[in-house]
Parts: C-alpha cells; sequence; structure tokens
C-alpha cells in the first residue's frame, strides 16, 4: 500500500470464528487493502483447544479469555501495520449461538481498562466471567432444555412460529437453561449475557452492548415478529432472562457506541463509531448483498463446506398465523431476521452432510487413490433423475432427519410407488443407464443431485420468492462439475466472488463474515471522496461463473415430486438402510 492510500479512511471488519479471529480492512471503494487471522490452536497454544474449542462428548465449549487474547493479539499486530491511525469505523460477526456470562465485577472491569495493561490481564485479574468454558453452536448436550422449551411454548411449532426455529440444542436458549439447572452456583454470579457477536462489540465499546436482531434469532428466545424478546419463553429460563440478555435489540447496522479510548491510547486506533456485530450467517449475507445489488439480482448463498449451508431473502415470515399450511408443516431449518433491513426475513438451511459426504463418495466408489478430477469425472454425465436417486448420510441429517446410504431406481416391478405411479425399487449398486453413451450411473452424479434436489425441496417449503442467481462459496465451490450440477438443478446463474487483476478477473473469496461487518461500518460513514483518493487494494464483485442448460433443469423440475417422495421415505423410515446399503 503506498502512502496516499494509507491516509484514506478504512473500515475494520471483524469475525471471531470457531477457529480463529479474521479481520479485513476495507476502504470506501470497498476494495480490502489488508487482511490478517489469528489461528488460536497455533498462536494461543496456552489455551489446549482443538480447533479452538474443547470437546467433551456432546458437550463442546470454548475458554472466553482465549478470545479476549486473540483481540490483544489481533491489534497488536494491527498498530504494527501503521494503518491503525486510518480506522474510521468498525463492525464484524462471530460465531452463532454461542454465549458469554459476565459477572459484575467484569462489566465494571470493561468499562475501566488501563492502556497499560493488555485486555486478558485486566479481564482475569477481575475475574470478569461466570463462566470460564463458554458453550458453542457445536454443543449438542441440550436435549431435555429443548424439550422444555418447546413444552413452554405449547409444542415445537408454536415456538417455531414465535422464534423461527424448533428448539435446536446448539441454540443460546437451551444452553442458557442447561446453566441454571446444573450449575446454580454460577448462575447466581450472572450479571450479563452476551452472545458472542455482542461480546466482541462489547469489549471494544467498553460496556455491554445489545444484541443484534438477527443474531437473537438463533436463540430460541427472541420473538421474530414482535422484534423483541419473548417474554413468554425467558421467564421459562428465568424471571431476570430478559434483564440479563438486556431489553434493547438493534438491527445489525446500528452504532452501538464508539471504541473506548483503552483501543485508542494502547493501539493508536481514532475514537470511532462501533457498529453492532452479527452472527456469522448473517454478516456474510450482507456482504453477499451488497455484491448482488451491484450485479441486479436477488440474494441466494449456497457455501459448500464440510456441512453445506444456504441462505436467502424472505419477504414475509413463513410461520405467521395467516401463513400457509405448507410452510408449517416443514418447520425444518431456521428464519432469522434480516440483518439490516426491519421489513426482511432470511431463511437457513443447513445440511450436515456436505463436503465429508462427497469425500466418502469419491474414495468408496472410485478408490481411495482417486482425486477430485476423477470424481468430476465420474459426476460429468447426464442427468440420472428421474431414473435413479441415491441419499448419502453418513452422520443424522439436519435436513432430513435420516442417517444411511440409500440407492433407488426406476422398475417396473417396483416396490415403492411414487405419486406420479412410478415405481421405485431400493438396490446396493446402480446399474447401466440407456443414455447415449452408455455411461455408468455414478455415486458421484447421484450425491450431488441428492444434495442441490433437496435444497430445491426445502427452498419451496419457505415459500421464497423467485430466485434469480445464487452465489456459491466453501472449499468445494470451485469444482466446475458442482458449478455446472448447481446452476442445472436450480434454474439459475451461478457466480463466485472474484477480485480484478491487471490480468483479468480472479476467482478469489475474502472472509464473508469480516467482509460484511466492514461493509456496514463503511455504509455507517457519509463521508465525501476526494480526488485524490486511492483505489488500490481488491475489489471483490460478483462473477458470473455458469448458466443453466435448460434442457436438464426440465429433468430436474419433472423429477422433483418424485425425489421428495422418496427422502420422506428414508426419512420416515419406509425404506431401512439395511435394505440400502
Amino acid at each position: 500500500m503506498d502512502a496516499t492510500s494509507e491516509c484514506e479512511p478504512l473500515f475494520l471488519g471483524l469475525d471471531l470464528s470457531t477457529q480463529q479471529l479474521k479481520g479485513v480492512l476495507m476502504n470506501q471503494h470497498s476494495s480490502i487493502v489488508y487482511e490478517m487471522g489469528i489461528v488460536f490452536d497455533d498462536e494461543l497454544p496456552e489455551f489446549n483447544t482443538s480447533n479452538g474449542r474443547y470437546v467433551n462428548g456432546d458437550t463442546v465449549t470454548a475458554p472466553v479469555l482465549m478470545w479476549v487474547a486473540a483481540v490483544d493479539l489481533f491489534m497488536s499486530r494491527l498498530k504494527a501495520t501503521g494503518l491503525a491511525p486510518y480506522i474510521h469505523g468498525i463492525s464484524g460477526a462471530a460465531q452463532q449461538h454461542g454465549s458469554v456470562y459476565w459477572r459484575q465485577q467484569g462489566v465494571e472491569a470493561n468499562k475501566q481498562l488501563d492502556p497499560h495493561v493488555s485486555l486478558r490481564q485486566q479481564l482475569e485479574t477481575a475475574n470478569a466471567f461466570a463462566v470460564l468454558e463458554s458453550p458453542i453452536w457445536e454443543d449438542y448436550s441440550t436435549g431435555e432444555q429443548c424439550r422444555n422449551l418447546e413444552q413452554s411454548a405449547g409444542g415445537a411449532s408454536a415456538l417455531a412460529r414465535i422464534t423461527g426455529s424448533t428448539a435446536f440444542e446448539r441454540f443460546t436458549g437451551p444452553q442458557i437453561a442447561k446453566i441454571k439447572e446444573t450449575q446454580p452456583h454460577v448462575w447466581s454470579q450472572v450479571s450479563r449475557i452476551s452472545l458472542v457477536s455482542s461480546f466482541i462489540a462489547s469489549l471494544l465499546v467498553g460496556d455491554i452492548t445489545p444484541t443484534d436482531s438477527s443474531d437473537a434469532s438463533g436463540t430460541n428466545l427472541y420473538d421474530i415478529q414482535q422484534g423483541r424478546w419473548s417474554l413468554e419463553l425467558c421467564d421459562s429460563i428465568d424471571p431476570h432472562l430478559v434483564q440479563l440478555l438486556g431489553e434493547r435489540v438493534v438491527m445489525a447496522n446500528d452504532i452501538v457506541g464508539q471504541l473506548s479510548s483503552y483501543y485508542t491510547e494502547r493501539y493508536g486506533i481514532p475514537r470511532c463509531p462501533v457498529v453492532a456485530f452479527t452472527g456469522d450467517n448473517p454478516s456474510a449475507f450482507a456482504g453477499f448483498e451488497s455484491m448482488f445489488a451491484a450485479a441486479g439480482h436477488s440474494a441466494a448463498v449456497m457455501s459448500l463446506g464440510t456441512s453445506d449451508t444456504v441462505l436467502f431473502p424472505l419477504e414475509k415470515y413463513p410461520y405467521s398465523l395467516n401463513a400457509s399450511s405448507v410452510a408449517m408443516q416443514h418447520l425444518d431449518g431456521h428464519v432469522l431476521q434480516h440483518p439490516t433491513d426491519r421489513n426482511l426475513y432470511i431463511a437457513m438451511l443447513c445440511y450436515k452432510n456436505g463436503s465429508l459426504a462427497r469425500d466418502w463418495v469419491r474414495e468408496h466408489s472410485l478408490g481411495s487413490s482417486s482425486t477430485w478430477a476423477d470424481f468430476s469425472n465420474a459426476a460429468d454425465i447426464e442427468p440420472m433423475a428421474p431414473k435413479a436417486f441415491g441419499f448419502y448420510y453418513l452422520s443424522t441429517e439436519i435436513l432430513p432427519r435420516a442417517k444411511g446410504i440409500y440407492r433407488f431406481e426406476q422398475r417396473a416391478d417396483g416396490s415403492i410407488v411414487s405419486p406420479s405411479g412410478t415405481r421405485y425399487q431400493p438396490v446396493t449398486a446402480f446399474s447401466v443407464s440407456d443414455h447415449p453413451g452408455d455411461s455408468r450411473w455414478s455415486d458421484a452424479r447421484a450425491i450431488i443431485e441428492s444434495q442441490f434436489m433437496s435444497m430445491c425441496v426445502d427452498y419451496a417449503h419457505k415459500e421464497a420468492g423467485a430466485m434469480t442467481g445464487i452465489a456459491i462459496t466453501g472449499g468445494a465451490s470451485s469444482n466446475p462439475t458442482l458449478q455446472q450440477a448447481v446452476s442445472d438443478i436450480m434454474g439459475v446463474p451461478v457466480f463466485a466472488t472474484a477480485i480484478q487483476t491487471t490480468e483479468g478477473v480472479d476467482i478469489k473469496a475474502p472472509a464473508m463474515p469480516a467482509y460484511g461487518g466492514a461493509i456496514r461500518a463503511l455504509d455507517q460513514q457519509s463521508m465525501s471522496l476526494t480526488a485524490n483518493m486511492s483505489k488500490d487494494g481488491s475489489k471483490y464483485m460478483l462473477k458470473h461463473i455458469r448458466s443453466p442448460n435448460n434442457r436438464k433443469h426440465a429433468v430436474y423440475v419433472q423429477a422433483l415430486a418424485d425425489f421428495e417422495f422418496l427422502r420422506n421415505c428414508v426419512s420416515s423410515g419406509v425404506c431401512s438402510s439395511g435394505a440400502c446399503p
């Protein structure tokens, strides 16, 4: 970065994920001029975490002081770059659902930080936190609390109508209830509760900041339609819980305070606005949405990684009292408040069997020495649907609730009859297809059709508007065969994040939750651009990479009803995994 660009206003976006604290600096042209990450296992080894957390059976936690130490380390390195004095706004994100439990002395210590002493040392000395190991999103130890919460609401559908989700073990409400029930001596010391996102904002402001509505939607405690904590649900856990959480809930583009003087005096960052932090998924969505607006498309985002996730906007709340029976019959997935628009919502669909399942299929169907190029070659064939379908749930899937490997083929004597009258037979291996070339049907093709057709089914259940484009991200998103399959099955153009270089446009993705934070910090500023403002840095945009094959898309549209029928058979146990090994 040259001297001219160093003089321009910069905006810091942070993301405290499970494994690291990431940050990006953005200029007023939305270009990324600096990126940095603090990997917890590598750079804070004294906490002895594995991938940033502790795992004890179904209980998964992370040390709060590790997060505090990461903020110290990040700010120290930021100061060393010489860029800290040019920061004009900060926002960001954090892993969803986790929670932090403040003692009152911690609240007070955070207000009176000494710039000559590290953040970690001061909060550790003050014994700031009642719970030193925070429950995080991977924790599945709260089944009993989930059942109690649904009962308090009047059932699973009633809870979903209020909060956008049925009860989930990893959500914050059940986690809070478990701590109160199992650690009453600890609970009696809790003065305030932050989500991980509002916790980071609280450290920066030097005071407890409010939770944003989008991240609050991942607690099973927030009344989305009313825009406030549900008194009924909170009181079912503790009559003071609303006060512990903080009655005020904000949008993710609201300013929640000014940067604490601690960071000005210790790290040289000017006092500047701190915009609300939100969950990593809503923040990433906001970042993609800014790119979609420039591309003239509505935002839908698919992340293809260890697990697969789809996020898309909703113009109306699908679980309102006048909602259709279709939406209320399909309560899977989550509905969140849109991070920056009070009149919109986001649907989030999560699938546990993502890249690990694709990798299992590659190894078991093509051999342990096979490559992803081999997988792509096997999958790059004509549609198998509706003549054959496969379902690959190595771990108990979220959407649908099922486990096992299942394969079906059309057979005149098939034992399973779909509503269309088509007969299907469970099989242990696919036979040879009859399309030109006589290529062999493959598990590689079947799994990607199954995964993306599932997303189509679940998208329709949320009664979203017509999708006009989808951005793909995540480790598997660079696979050309997967890219084309997404486009053909969804029937929309596929985009990827890219940067303009001197040699053209390169596909590259920033840390999207942090990018979304920087965008929100930038949007809160109304400073006019100067004539000598530099445009150095990585300007991210959406690049159109795939278009649907209309003939193939028509095949998938016609096959979708039979696919959904068979998926329901699998999830209801009509076809046992023993019959379809």
